[in-house]
């Protein structure tokens, strides 16, 4: 994928390639859905490579209101394939804090909640990821 930017009506992702890291945000009121996970992990696949290299996902979800179970599937599948990978989010709502540890619980990915991008972009440096 030579894009460093996707977007859909409800997501927006731009990769950072000398960072290693991929930036998400969310359309206000957003419900993600299959598609959304699908977009998610095809610019991933296309940007972080083969090698197994550490990359992370920043993903402020300000304004999320909800993810179906089609995206967790379909994102979760990645994750689990991926485990070189380090989430971080961040500006979550009480729903969307409960799924997320529930994902995190669920599938075993490297997943932190913060409540700053700044501690967010410190934990990455902490693990490699020059963000």
């Amino acid at each position: 994928m030579s894009s460093h930017h996707v977007s859909n009506a409800s997501s927006d992702i731009v990769w950072q390639p000398e960072a290693r890291l991929a930036l998400v945000s969310y359309t206000a009121g957003a419900t993600l859905h299959e598609e959304d996970g699908t977009l998610l992990v095809e610019a991933l696949r296309g940007w972080v490579g083969t090698e197994g290299r550490p990359f992370g996902v920043l993903a402020n979800a300000k304004g999320l209101k909800a993810t179906d179970g089609d995206y967790r599937a379909r994102v979760g599948d990645y994750f689990k394939q991926h485990r070189e990978a380090y989430i971080a989010l961040t500006d979550m709502g009480p729903v969307i804090r409960v799924v997320v540890e529930l994902f995190r619980v669920g599938t075993g990915v490297s997943l932190k909640a913060f409540a700053t991008e700044a501690g967010a972009r410190e934990w990455f440096r902490s693990v490699g990821i020059a963000a």
